[in-house]
Order: structure tokens, then C-alpha cells, then sequence
């Protein structure tokens, strides 16, 4: 009986172990950014490599679920919240897409006099495996200019984007090594610059 006992506890370790390792390898490379567009509004956008349902759920400070919503079938998104009917205070906007779970905390407050200007939010997300997502908020027709820099200040690449609103790439960027600068021009010249280590 001890050794069956044995035999069914081994059995048992050896499928937690095999289930452990299978679910890292069915994580996507995804990423999400949270932008402040208006003194009440955030835009979430989301970019993975694969298309999946993607569950969004925002909780407010005492982690009592404050909206959800699903949507099917996506490989990326740019989606607007609006928060002027809640009250001040730390949100939490978390996401699911099936294989992993990105979250993200804001702290609203209301600011009657805030203007914010969507041409010049940018965010940049480190994935995994050298992977990096970047995301602009904007509106209307816009050209960006986007140079990566490595450690030394030296450009490692450089695109120019046709954009129609919101922009987000993921770049592969394993083969460079040390800190990374992401910078950002528009076509009306306002620039953005992102660092990453």
C-alpha cells in the first residue's frame, strides 16, 4: 500500500510539473497601456501576436470590480473608459487574454481645467524576450518618426509610421544588448522620449 501511495504521489508531481511547464509555453507576448486622454478619460490599448478573448475588469481601491467586458477575438485594441462618474481615487484596470494577465493602476482625480493633448502620449511596455511594445495615443492622420538608440547613443533603427489615431508595434529588439531610448517625433514636430533598462 506505502508503495502505491509513493507511486500515485510521483505520478502526481510529475503531471503538476508537466502541466507547469506547458502553461509557460502557451503565454502570447502581449502587452497594454493605460493613457490619460481627458481630465476623465483613460484609452487602453492593447497589442498580442495572437488573437484571443480578451476580458477587461477595473477595480477601484477596496477591489470592487467597477466594470467588465469582453471582446472577442482580438489581437489588439484601442479602447477609451470613462471615469467621470466614479470617485477619485486608485484604479486598477486589469486584463485577460487567456494565457496571461496584465494589469495596470491609475489614479484618477478629476481636473476640471486639465487639457491633455493625445498627439504627444506615447508608453512603451518591455514583453518578454527582448519584445517591446509601443504605444502612441493620437487622433486624425499624423506621421511618426520613431529612432531606438542602444546604450552608446548610436541609432540601432528607424521608422516612419503613417498613423490614422492610435498608433501601437511591437518591436523585437533580443539582439541589443544594455538600455534602451525610444524616441517619438510627430509631423508637427512634438517629441516623446522613452527609456527603457
Amino acid at each position: 500500500m506505502k508503495k502505491i501511495s509513493l507511486l500515485l504521489a510521483g505520478v502526481l508531481v510529475s503531471a503538476l510539473t508537466f502541466a507547469g511547464h506547458r502553461n509557460e509555453s502557451l503565454k502570447t507576448n502581449s502587452g497594454m497601456a493605460v493613457v490619460k486622454t481627458t481630465s476623465t478619460s483613460y484609452k487602453l490599448i492593447y497589442k498580442s501576436e495572437e488573437a484571443s478573448d480578451v476580458k477587461v475588469e477595473i477595480f477601484n481601491s477596496k477591489n470592487a470590480l467597477v466594470f467588465s467586458e469582453t471582446i472577442e477575438k482580438s489581437r489588439g485594441f484601442a479602447r477609451p473608459y470613462n471615469f467621470g462618474s466614479l470617485a477619485d481615487g486608485e484604479y486598477t484596470i486589469k486584463l485577460d487574454n487567456g494565457s496571461n494577465w496584465l494589469t495596470e493602476t491609475v489614479d484618477f482625480h478629476k481636473d476640471k481645467d486639465a487639457k491633455i493633448k493625445e498627439a504627444k502620449l506615447a508608453h512603451l511596455t518591455h514583453m518578454k524576450d527582448g519584445k517591446y511594445l509601443l504605444t502612441v495615443a493620437g487622433s486624425g492622420q499624423n506621421r511618426l518618426s520613431i529612432r531606438i538608440y542602444n546604450e552608446d547613443g548610436k541609432v540601432v533603427r528607424e521608422d516612419s509610421e503613417p498613423v490614422n489615431g492610435n498608433f501601437a508595434q511591437v518591436y523585437d529588439l533580443r539582439r541589443i544588448r544594455g538600455s534602451l531610448s525610444f524616441e517619438i517625433t510627430d509631423q508637427n514636430g512634438a517629441t516623446k522620449v522613452l527609456e527603457k533598462n
